[in-house]
């Protein structure tokens, strides 16, 4: 009985704690994760950028297209991109000025110069010297109809391709000699053509693809507009490295013409079956931020099936831009030495919609091999 009883005194004693304990005594909070308050300040962090105040020419972006009519009049020349822009084109003394207007507003300015200062820029600056003026950042932060994208820029891209980011909500791309690191082109752009266009990678978010325009455009006029702008970048850079001007084969004397034609019929006939697909995959994509080029064993093997003798050449696709194109392959060793070429004279490029195939030709070649 005695230990019945104090059985029951124990068990009606550890009942009481159980239930008051919690009143008396009540737990802490949870504490916060620490690896979620480690990996949300950090994101934000890596990613900042900084904006500079709008000057030059990133003023005009996203403006309307009376505001340049009124500050620069009337173009030399007005072009069709075929991806829903045109272009107007004014020359600058030993350069020239694309204005790219979509539906009544600048999207995009590009621009080269041998003389011409647009602020805080002036051409023949070095990276070092623009670094001095500024902060370049490596990280952007931006968003495009209320989506962020996180863009990030290599080395590289740090050296030759800086972006500066104007505190309008405009960018600005500063091309760098890949040579002499001088300043030779900027591109100024709003944030839908740098998402267009993009040449950095982008760790989050989406770069956008580009729409080709295919009613009521002339695509052979535009690829002959586009095939001499071109050229008259590829000449202008020429001419800064102390080197004669390329003279422009006409479209029939033109063997890239051929070439790229047979090309586009029948990639398969020349490709790999793994290259074949890798052409598939980016041209499906329709993105600038994926470029296809043809290899040089691939290219001369094009060249030979067409009896062509192994001149320089190259094929690349998507050209979006000519000029920022251009403007990209010179910030690049591979094609500042491809265009700096001593012993050919003619320059035979030809377009289809967004592809290139470039020759470097003697000035003798066309004839001798018709």
């Amino acid at each position: 009985m005695k230990r019945m009883i104090g059985f029951l005194s124990i068990f009606i004693i550890v009942l009481i704690g159980y239930y008051v304990q919690p009143i008396i005594f009540p737990p802490k909070p949870a504490e916060p994760s620490p690896v979620e308050q480690q990996n949300r300040p950090a994101t934000h962090k890596s990613i900042r950028h900084e904006t500079i105040q709008t000057e030059g020419y990133a003023q005009y972006v996203d403006q309307p297209l009376t505001e340049v009519e009124m500050n620069f009049g009337e173009p030399a020349r007005i072009e069709q991109s075929g991806f829903f822009y045109e272009t107007r084109i004014y020359p600058l003394e030993k350069g020239s000025l694309e204005v790219n207007i979509e539906e009544g507003t600048v999207v995009s300015i590009n621009m080269f110069s041998a003389k011409s200062e647009s602020a805080p820029f002036t051409f023949g600056m070095t990276n070092q010297q623009l670094a001095q003026q500024m902060s370049l950042s490596a990280n952007f932060a931006v968003s495009y109809d209320e989506e962020p994208v996180d863009i990030e820029l290599s080395e590289e891209d740090m050296r030759y391709r800086p972006l500066i980011a104007f505190d309008n909500g405009t960018f600005a791309i500063a091309f760098f000699d890949a040579k002499k690191d001088r300043l030779l082109g900027l591109s100024y752009m709003n944030i839908e053509m740098l998402l267009r266009l993009m040449p950095y990678q982008i760790n989050s978010g989406n770069p956008l693809s580009f729409l080709v325009q295919e009613s009521e455009l002339d695509w052979m006029v535009i690829n002959q507009q586009k095939a001499q702008r071109l050229t008259e970048v590829v000449n202008f850079f020429r001419r800064g490295q102390k080197l004669p001007a390329y003279s422009f084969q006409t479209e029939k004397e033109s063997h890239s013409q051929k070439l790229l034609d047979d090309f586009l019929s029948a990639p398969e006939d020349l490709l790999s079956d793994e290259r074949h697909e890798e052409w598939l995959s980016k041209q499906s994509a329709r993105l600038n931020s994926m470029p296809f080029s043809l290899r040089p064993e691939e290219l001369d093997q094009l060249k030979k099936i067409n009896g062509l003798a192994k001149d320089p050449g190259l094929f690349y696709s998507p050209v979006i831009d000519p000029t920022f194109t251009v403007f990209q392959w010179l910030t690049q060793n591979s094609y500042h030495e491809f265009f700096s070429d001593q012993q050919q004279e003619q320059i035979d490029v030809a377009f289809n919609h967004e592809n290139v195939l470039v020759l470097l030709q003697e000035a003798n070649q066309t004839k001798d091999s018709d």
